[in-house]
């Protein structure tokens, strides 16, 4: 033990300094070891040995997080927990009980030693959980190992004993190099919570520098096309995004690709995600590749260093929430798209068609007449990062597709009162600088707005209103400061009404209306109920039918009822509008808009 009191005495000032956050975690006592086997991996059980020592108090309560950081949602770890043991430092058994879903209390009696013993099950090939199998193990450590309540800033060490065949572990952590077996340390829980575990016989893709710092790429089965390409250029979209910052706050990086399954997750210096080459023989599989691990590394600045005040120091036992989600995830989504043009990997062109995608998704969901990007942020851990789509009329958002729209509006309009000399890049720098270098916290809301609007100069009191309400977003106005324009929509052959309605029991009632439509420019609104259409009685079917029967131009009249007092409104019937966002240069922009998309394009 002596040697590993000395390997953790090292390694936790280095990490410390490095890597981990600055979460003002109180003074350890003590020592706390996992050993991590896997002695018959074909039943994709792993095999847990947690020792603690010299930690004080007559029980101890043992707790398995409840979710994973990086992935909004809520998961029943504890239910995989299988054969659970205590024992003393002489192999006495201890007394325990379980406290709650996810919580074991173990009566220590203030015993020098507490060994706790237990197997997990791991079956799934999602990213945000375990998988054990004969090919490959994959570890999401909030997953497999408990922590001391109280306790999660206390340094730990991670021994493992992998299957034999195996040739690779691969992980963020650090290395004690002494070590009889591959031994691993973290300056707390936190850490360890964020660092996966890869193991199997991996591939490696040919690592890069930057700045000195090594960045490596190990796989299961990656089948990558051309590796020293795709290496290259992925190299050159991260120092496009580590320009934004001016910092690397790592001292190694590791991408971890886990084979078959879904899903990405960011880490504060790796990644891990669900990959097959096979889908990058064409350019666009490529780009879309690139994209994705773009996302996910500049997670590493946004997300896990600047942060809202929720993300961070976290509870692992319930949901950590915040309505912010639209800056971490849609910013980053925003942030991906530039890394990728700023490099040369993609055309002015093609970005400006992945960031009207992005408009488009939302701007053709009927959420966005319901849910506000703050609203989607807040109700994530329920409804899911993309919204809830059940049955009926869909009400909910994704914050990543408006959270893109508001990013560009955001940078347009900061580079616009500035003359261009600040952008969106300047609050990143400034949220970095003063949250995480100085304070060592997160931000608040009131506290990012402040950044925003001191960068700008100016107030930016409409952007925020978008964010927080379901007011429509004036693109026109935002585009033409950077020299774009919308092009103008085509009317398609389709009648449109405007009018979203739902059943509620025996009445169809509006549950919203469309801006500038003409059920809108006629005084409909929502919470009307409509009784007719052209004398006929309607449901939510029955007016589809009725009005696809129709055609722009034709006149109708709706009987609608508010507030007890029955009304008929006859109007006419528009096009229905093509909603494509297609966004494109102006023929003469001034000398300030030039500028300012030129800027925008290459980064500064």
């Amino acid at each position: 033990m002596a040697r590993t009191h000395r390997f953790q005495a090292v390694v936790l000032a280095l990490i410390l300094a490095a890597t981990a956050p600055a979460f003002g975690r109180a003074a350890a006592e003590g020592t706390m070891a996992f050993t991590l086997s896997m002695p018959q991996p074909a039943q994709h059980v792993y095999h847990v040995v947690f020792r603690c020592e010299g930690l004080p108090g007559p029980t101890l309560d043992f707790k398995m997080p409840a979710w994973t950081p990086g992935y909004y949602g809520l998961f029943d770890f504890a239910k995989n927990v299988r054969n659970f043991r205590a024992e003393d430092g002489e192999g006495r058994p201890l007394a325990w009980e379980m406290t709650s879903g996810n919580a074991w209390r173990v009566a220590a009696d203030r015993t020098a030693v507490v060994t706790v013993t237990y197997d997990v099950l791991a079956t799934s090939t999602f990213v945000a959980q375990c998988y054990l199998g004969e090919d490959r193990g994959y570890i999401v450590p909030g997953g497999v190992f408990i922590y001391v309540g109280g306790r999660i800033g206390h340094p730990v060490t991670v021994a493992i004993e992998p299957n034999p065949a195996w040739s690779k572990i691969a992980t963020g952590l650090d290395r004690d190099p002494s070590a009889s077996r591959p031994t691993y340390a973290a300056p707390d829980f936190d850490v360890l919570y964020d660092s996966p575990i890869l193991m199997g016989n991996l591939e490696s893709l040919p690592a890069f520098e930057i700045r000195g710092i090594r960045h490596e790429f190990f796989g299961y089965d990656p089948k990558v096309p051309d590796p020293a390409k795709f290496m290259a250029d992925l190299k050159a979209a991260l120092e496009a995004g580590i320009a934004v910052i001016g910092d690397i706050p790592y001292r190694h990086y590791m991408f971890l690709a886990i084979g078959p399954g879904q899903g990405g997750i960011e880490h504060l210096n790796s990644t891990s995600f669900g990959f097959n080459g096979s889908g990058m023989t064409s350019r666009a599989g490529e780009i879309r590749t690139l994209s994705f691990l773009a996302h996910e590394y500049f997670h590493l600045f946004n997300v896990k260093r600047i942060r809202p005040i929720a993300l961070g120091p976290f509870d692992y036992d319930r949901e950590n929430v915040t309505g912010m989600l639209w800056v971490s995830e849609g910013f980053t989504s925003y942030y991906e798209a530039l890394m990728l043009k700023r490099a040369g990997l993609t055309s002015a062109e093609e970005l400006l068609d992945e960031l009207r995608g992005s408009i488009v998704a939302y701007e053709n969901n009927p959420g966005h007449l319901f849910q506000s990007a703050v609203q989607s942020s807040l109700e994530t851990w329920s409804q899911g990062p993309f919204g809830k789509r059940g049955d009926g009329i869909r009400k909910t958002i994704s914050y990543y597709d408006k959270g893109v729209a508001l990013g560009m509006l955001l940078d347009f309009a900061i580079r616009h009162a500035t003359a261009n000399r600040n952008s969106l890049d300047t609050v990143m720098r400034a949220l970095y600088g003063t949250y995480f270098k100085s304070l060592g916290r997160g931000w608040t809301d009131a506290e990012f707005r402040t950044a925003c609007e001191t960068a700008a100069g100016v107030p930016l009191s409409e952007i925020f209103e978008y964010a927080a309400t379901t007011k429509a977003v004036d693109y026109a106005k935002y585009l033409a400061y950077a020299g774009l324009e919308l092009e103008k929509s085509r009317e398609l052959p389709e009648p449109f009404l405007g009018v979203i309605a739902e059943d509620a029991g025996s009445k169809l009632i509006v549950a919203a209306v469309e801006e500038d439509s003409p059920a809108g420019r006629a005084g409909i609104a929502a919470r009307d109920e409509i009784k007719a259409l052209d004398k006929a009685p309607v449901t939510a079917k029955a007016l589809e039918t009725a009005l696809a029967a129709k055609k722009p131009g034709d006149k109708v009249a709706v009987l609608v009822s508010r507030s007890g007092r029955d009304r008929e409104i006859e109007l006419t019937l528009g096009p229905k509008p093509e909603r494509s966002f297609k966004m494109r240069p102006i023929a003469v922009p001034d000398k300030l808009q030039a500028e300012i998309l030129k800027d925008w394009l290459g980064g500064r």
